[in-house]
This record gives C-alpha cells, structure tokens and sequence, in this order.
C-alpha cells in the first residue's frame, strides 16, 4: 500500500502509538533487500545489543537508498512529521535465535522533547517516528517488535513491575516485507526473538525539520552519497534547520 494515510491507519496510529502497512515491499524488493544485508556479511549477532544492530548501511545498495522515500512511507512521514521531515538516522537490527533485544522502554511520560507525540488543531505531531522494514516473518508469539498499545498517550510513567511478559504488553505480528510505523513516545521494546533464522529488519528514523535526536552520534547518510540522490531524497537528508529547510514535496 502507498499513499497517504487512510482514515482507519490515521486513528490506530493516534490510538495505538503504531500501525503496519502489509505488503509495502514487493517480492523483488524484498529479495534485494535481503541479498544486499547478505553482501554487508556482518559478523554473526550474539545476546549483546551491540552485537544485535549494524549502521552505515544505506550508501551499499540502491535498494536501501529506495527505502529513505519509499512510495509506502513518504506521504505518511509527511503527515506525521510535518513537510520538513528529515531522516535523523538508520540501523538495520539482526537477532540470533534465544537472544533478546532492547529492553521496553519510552512512553508519553516523562515528556521527552526529542519524542514527543501530540494532536493540535487536528493534526498529529511527532517528535520521532520510526520505519521499521520488515525482512524476516515474525508472526504472533515468535517475539521482535514489542510494545504498549496507547502508551504515548499516558498520563504516568511506566511502573517498574511492567516487563515482557505482562498483559499489558503485546506482541505485535509481522510478515516478511511489512513496514511498521511507530511514534518513538510508544513504550516499546524487543522481546527474546524464537524464530528459526536470524530476525532482520532495517529501521529508518525520521523528525520534524528542526529537530534532532540522533544526528550527531550516528550520523545520518556519508555526504559521497549526496550526488547520487534525487533532490527530495536530498532534503530528508539534510542536516536539522530552523525555518530555511525546504519543503520535502510529496
């Protein structure tokens, strides 16, 4: 599916803190995706979250170069981050079998300037949204993306004696070529990953024109890499600015 939010995606977003667009990658796209991870030949990831993620992927194939304006995504970021959206960063996740990932985390309280999730003359504002594409199949019960649906609207902090396994907390299920879309003001986490392959996604961050959260430690794309975007690929990809960042058109 692309194009702009729908109606129904619009109100689980707004009432979940996510939603997933099926299908987003074709059967082409998805196998280049994955055969361009193969060519990165990233040593295997073991039970520390370091070892589980890899950067500084985006400038290695065409493919993850697609996925920064992909039909699926760019009128959504639009909508949720406004028409300055930038990319802030990028990392592609790798899980071994039994391993666990980040513990759960985030939420609308404290408030977070850098995450934020808001709704104003009715608009949605975001802080933060992550793009998560999907590689791998995850269905119910296998583990990955987990998190606490309505939680970036929530008045109070997360209470300590809430972690995985908590019927507050759900799994969410995922196929093979799905995008998942979530405010980071969503608690959220990676529960133990039981699939019979390594789990792989590749995750796209995107904020508002003037913010930033992680531009400065992870970087964004390699400036080599500039010449061979397209001028709205370009603008997501500039550096955060007040007021002067162009428009990224739709």
């Amino acid at each position: 599916m692309t194009g702009p939010l729908t109606e129904e995606e619009r109100y689980r977003f707004d009432l979940q803190g996510f939603f997933v667009r099926r299908n987003a990658l074709t059967d082409a796209e998805l196998n280049e995706a994955r055969r361009a991870v193969d060519v990165l030949n990233f040593p295997p990831p073991g039970p520390e979250l370091g070892t589980q993620r890899f950067r500084d992927y985006v400038h290695t194939a065409p493919v993850f170069v697609n996925l920064i304006d992909h039909p699926a995504v760019i009128d959504v970021l639009r909508e949720l981050c406004g028409p300055h959206v930038r990319l802030d960063h990028h990392y592609g996740i790798t899980m071994a079998p039994g391993t666990s990932g980040l513990w759960i985390h985030g939420g609308a309280t404290p408030f977070d300037p850098s995450q934020y999730y808001l709704v104003a003359n009715n608009e949605i504002h975001s802080g933060l949204v992550s793009v998560a594409w999907n590689l791998v199949d995850a269905p119910s019960g296998m583990g990955g993306f987990t998190c606490i649906p309505g939680s970036h609207k929530a008045s109070f902090p997360l209470p300590q004696s809430i972690d995985y396994g908590h019927d507050v907390v759900t799994d969410i299920p995922l196929n093979a070529g799905d995008v998942l879309f979530f405010t980071e003001a969503l608690t959220h986490g990676t529960s133990t990953w039981r699939g019979n392959e390594e789990r792989r996604l590749l995750f796209y961050k995107y904020s508002p024109g003037n913010s930033a959260w992680g531009y400065e430690t992870t970087g964004g794309v390699p400036e080599s890499l500039f010449p061979k975007l397209t001028e709205r690929q370009r603008r997501l990809c500039q550096p955060p600015r007040v007021y002067n960042h162009q428009p990224v058109e739709g």
